[in-house]
C-alpha cells in the first residue's frame, strides 16, 4: 500500500472528524462528544491526523491547509462514486472510452427510461429545452418529436440555436424535416454544422434565464435510454470545453 493509499484510508476513517473542524478549531472533549466516541479514541485519531499533517494541535485541534485540501479532494471523490452509482445503468450503455467526465456526473440528476415510464428522460429533456433562451449542442441522432420543439424555440421563442450534427443524423434532419429546418434557418438564429468528430451521446447546453443546464442524452437500440442533467459550474465548464472542441472541428453549413 502506498502513502496515498494510506492517506485515503485515513480520510475514509476520519472524514467526519475532519469535517467538524472545517469552520473552527475544537477541543478534544468537544470532538469526542460530537463524534459520540471516547476521549481516548479522539486522542488516537488526532495523533494520527497530526502525523499526516492534516490537523494541528494547540489549545484546540484545527484543520491545516493540507488537511482542508485533502478533505476537499476526498469529498469530491466520494461524490463522484455516488454519482457513478446513480448513473451506473446508463453508463453501461456507453463504450468504455466514451468521453464523459466526472465533472458532468457530480451533483447531476439522472433520469432513465423504464418499462413503466419509457418517456421519462424525453419529458425531462423537453422541459430543459422549453425554458431555454439559447441552445448549443451536438446531436448524434435525430429525435423526430424534438424537431418541432426546436423550431418553436427558434422561430417563436427567438432563441439562437447552434447545432453540430453527426453526418448521418444531418442527412436525416434535412430530408425528413426540410420545412422546419428551412423556416428556422430563415430566421438567422439557427447555425448548423456537420460534425467531423463525434461523441457517443448527445450534449446540450441550454441557457435559461437564471442558469445554464447541461444535458447529456444517452441512446440505446430502443431510443433515448436516459439523460444526465446538471447545472453546477464545473459541469457547465466541462460541457462547454467538450462542445467547443466538437464545434471547432466541424464544417459550417449555415450561419
Amino acid at each position: 500500500m502506498t502513502e496515498a493509499d494510506d492517506a485515503v484510508a485515513l480520510l475514509a476513517q476520519r472524514a467526519e472528524l475532519l469535517r467538524s473542524l472545517r469552520d473552527d478549531p475544537r477541543g478534544k472533549q468537544e470532538l469526542a462528544a460530537a463524534q459520540s466516541v471516547s476521549r481516548s479514541t479522539v486522542d488516537r485519531a488526532v495523533r494520527t491526523l497530526e502525523a499526516r499533517g492534516f490537523v494541528a494541535r494547540d489549545d484546540a485541534v484545527s484543520l491545516t491547509l493540507r488537511g482542508r485540501l485533502a478533505l476537499d479532494a476526498y469529498d469530491e471523490f466520494v461524490d463522484l462514486l455516488d454519482a457513478l452509482d446513480a448513473a451506473g445503468d446508463l453508463l453501461d450503455v456507453l463504450l468504455a472510452d466514451a468521453t464523459i467526465g466526472g465533472a458532468l456526473l457530480r451533483g447531476a440528476d439522472v433520469v432513465q427510461s423504464n418499462p413503466i415510464a419509457p418517456q421519462r428522460p424525453y419529458v425531462a429533456y423537453q422541459s430543459i429545452v422549453e425554458d431555454a433562451t439559447a441552445i448549443r449542442g451536438f446531436a448524434p441522432v435525430v429525435l423526430d418529436e424534438n424537431v418541432a420543439q426546436f423550431r418553436d424555440r427558434i422561430v417563436d421563442g427567438e432563441a439562437p440555436v447552434d447545432l453540430t450534427v453527426a453526418p448521418a443524423a444531418l442527412d436525416e434532419l434535412v430530408s425528413s424535416h426540410a420545412d422546419a429546418v428551412e423556416e428556422s434557418l430563415d430566421t438567422g438564429r439557427l447555425t448548423l454544422r456537420k460534425a467531423t468528430t463525434e461523441l457517443d451521446y448527445g450534449l446540450v447546453l441550454a441557457e435559461q434565464p437564471e442558469r445554464t443546464v447541461v444535458c447529456a442524452l444517452v441512446f440505446d437500440d430502443h431510443g433515448l435510454a436516459g439523460i444526465v442533467e446538471n447545472d453546477e459550474r464545473h459541469a457547465v465548464e466541462w460541457a462547454d470545453s467538450v462542445y467547443e472542441r466538437i464545434r471547432a472541428a466541424a464544417e459550417l453549413l449555415h450561419g
